[in-house]
């Protein structure tokens, strides 16, 4: 009727938030500004936690890589996102730059944490970005009362890890090496938590750790190459996982499968597949016939092949550079790139050219969108 006056529907408070949790981070951003009841709850620790526990269930059908380029963009960092489908690549879009250093020289990227990643140098230049909210937080020096000289910049390794506990913490670990020529145990260890915004020393490892390899979270636990030996020995006597627990802060190590064939953790690399640590061959041989991914049971604290890929059903191409690096996993398929991170091959038991890239990737790694703050 014309003189009717027009009803207001009130959506039960549950129903909104059911329907915004399967939101993109980025349609999330432009709702907090509809009400302030609705950014209240897009804020909150409540939605955040619930938020990220809908993006990761959605890592089993469709996978999400960023890649870091090398140009730089904006005096920022470039990044491009990949939406990987078990039928290939459903969108590919760039990212707003990382504006995090004045100096791009000697940066590394650690693997990320529940959207968190952390950039740092040498010169304990620590920044702490969530790319898909483009938050930002500069991490304090922790000033070690050590000098740092000579080619430290190999000497310094950094990973960002949530704890299991009651209250879950994000924490940083940094494991720096204060003896420059290595010739006493000197390998340090230094523990960043988020909410507390300090720095505190832990009891460091009774080994040195492998620096060229990023550390790996998986459910509170840091894990990464253990370097025992200034030269190769024999296999069985020195490579080692090293695992540091976040919640109680201690170390302990895990044997690796000689079965693999490697001789020291420099020929290693490690990554996460189907919720799994996983190790592998760095480089592949021209006499290996396959590919070889071993998982780890934390549980039995033992190895098993996880996945055996035939290398002749690869291009050519594929090969340059001897080195084939597995990012992810969709159902019974592996998402694996070239060595210069141009082409994508999606294996199963047989593969395909997903995607070939017209740039060079400084850095690809499985990701996930999330609201994690950085002051979390």
């Amino acid at each position: 009727m014309k003189g009717e006056k027009r009803r207001c529907v009130n959506v039960p408070q549950e129903i909104v938030q059911e329907i915004l949790v399967k939101l993109p981070v980025k349609s999330l951003a432009r709702f907090k500004a509809v009400s302030r009841e609705w950014g209240g709850t897009i804020e909150s620790k409540y939605f955040i936690e619930k938020h990220n526990r809908y993006q990761k269930s959605l890592q089993v059908g469709q996978v999400r890589i960023v890649s870091f380029s090398k140009e730089k963009r904006y005096n920022g960092l470039a990044l491009k996102n990949m939406l990987v489908s078990a039928s290939g690549i459903i969108h590919v879009s760039p990212c707003l730059p990382i504006r995090a250093f004045n100096r791009f020289d000697g940066y590394k990227i650690s693997e990320p944490c529940d959207g968190l990643i952390c950039l740092y140098t040498y010169s304990r230049i620590f920044n702490l970005v969530n790319p898909a909210t483009t938050s930002r937080r500069r991490i304090p020096d922790p000033t070690p009362p050590y000098s740092f000289s000579g080619r430290h910049e190999v000497y310094t390794l950094l990973g960002i890890g949530r704890s299991n506990s009651v209250s879950p913490r994000y924490k940083i670990v940094w494991f720096f090496e204060c003896d420059i020529k290595r010739v006493n145990k000197s390998t340090r260890c230094m523990v960043f938590a988020l909410d507390s915004n300090t720095w505190r020393y832990v009891d460091p490892p009774h080994c040195r750790v492998y620096y060229r390899h990023s550390l790996i979270h998986l459910d509170g636990v840091m894990y990464c190459f253990a370097d025992y030996m200034e030269e190769p020995r024999l296999f069985e006597q020195d490579v080692k996982l090293l695992a540091f627990d976040l919640h109680t802060e201690t170390f302990r190590s895990i044997s690796i499968t000689p079965d693999i064939g490697c001789k020291c953790c420099h020929e290693l690399s490690m990554c996460v597949l189907n919720y799994r640590i996983c190790i592998f061959k760095s480089f592949v041989d021209d006499q290996d016939c396959f590919f070889k991914i071993w998982g780890l049971d934390i549980d039995k604290r033992s190895w098993e092949t996880m996945y055996s890929i035939d290398l002749s059903c690869f291009p050519p191409e594929f090969k340059v550079g001897k080195r084939i690096i597995p990012m992810a996993t969709i159902n019974d398929y592996v998402i694996i790139s070239s060595f210069d991170r141009t082409i994508w091959v999606l294996y199963s038991s047989k593969s395909c050219i997903l995607y070939h890239t017209p740039f060079a990737c400084h850095l690809v790694m499985s990701y996930f969108e999330t609201l994690v703050s950085t002051y979390q």
